[in-house]
């Protein structure tokens, strides 16, 4: 019996089991690493719905539902412990905000980015104790490859009270803002409706003004002009006529005036 050679078969047969052990668990880290990129690819690009509250404009209370996700989700359902409820509830012309058909029926589809607005409520309607501010929130969908997905949230109506915020100008506040500077306008046009227009004067209709001022005050010179009556004081008359001369020389210089100069 040769246990030389039996000593070389039985380290081959170990090299090899070692070597098949090495072997499959790289296969496995491997497998394992490709999975993992592949789920980590897979929530990078998948859908994420939310429902949250939107304090942004206090008192007022609007819900939000948005995909902030990067791809369509799809059969959306959102159900939340208690029913969700608004002083406004009941009435008229105000259905439950509960029977919405975005809470009770399925949404075919919200896009990537998508949002829904609603106004909720009012925090001066809605008295401390009266109505519930924790809502367990658990929203169902599916995303592009048929994977289901239920995200589970908890909203705190609470944490929102009380809490000063400081006003924001929006695109609204500039429309309203546009508005006013175009009905102002709107008065200024001529016609039924409307102002008295806008006076639009050109140069020549200045010149025209110009010429026309100078030839009423050379009228009002000529005709100021007449000789000493024998009642007259003397020095009275030579004032007269001293404005008289001054009169008819600022008609002559005002000749030579550009009034657009």
């Amino acid at each position: 019996m040769d246990l030389f050679g039996m000593d070389v078969n039985l380290w081959a047969a170990g090299a090899a089991l070692v070597e098949a052990i090495i072997v499959a668990a790289a296969a496995a880290f491997a497998f394992g690493q490709v999975r993992e990129a592949r789920l980590t690819r897979e929530d990078q690009s998948r859908p994420f719905v939310i429902l949250d509250f939107e304090i942004s404009r206090p008192p007022f209370i609007h819900l939000v539902v948005k995909n902030i996700g990067k791809s369509i989700a799809r059969r959306v359902r959102i159900q939340t412990d208690p029913p969700l409820a608004s002083s406004l509830d009941g009435k008229p012309q105000w259905e439950p905000i509960a029977k919405l058909r975005l809470f009770s029926e399925e949404i075919p589809s919200i896009a990537p980015d998508r949002e829904i607005w609603m106004f909720f409520d009012s925090f001066k309607d809605r008295a401390q104790g009266q109505f519930d501010d924790l809502y367990r929130v658990t929203v169902t969908y599916e995303g592009e490859r048929g994977r289901s997905y239920a995200d589970e949230m908890v909203l705190d109506l609470s944490i929102y009270r009380n809490i000063s915020v400081i006003d924001q100008h929006t695109i609204h506040d500039v429309h309203k803002q546009l508005k006013k500077i175009a009905d102002s306008v709107d008065r200024w046009g001529a016609g039924v409706g409307h102002g008295s227009g806008l006076l639009v004067v050109t140069r020549d209709d200045k010149r025209e003004d110009h010429a026309r001022a100078v030839r009423r005050f050379r009228a009002r010179s000529d005709a100021s002009f007449a000789p000493r009556e024998s009642s007259e004081p003397r020095a009275q008359w030579e004032l007269r006529r001293l404005r008289q001369r001054l009169a008819r020389r600022l008609a002559v210089l005002s000749d030579r005036v550009d009034p657009e100069e």
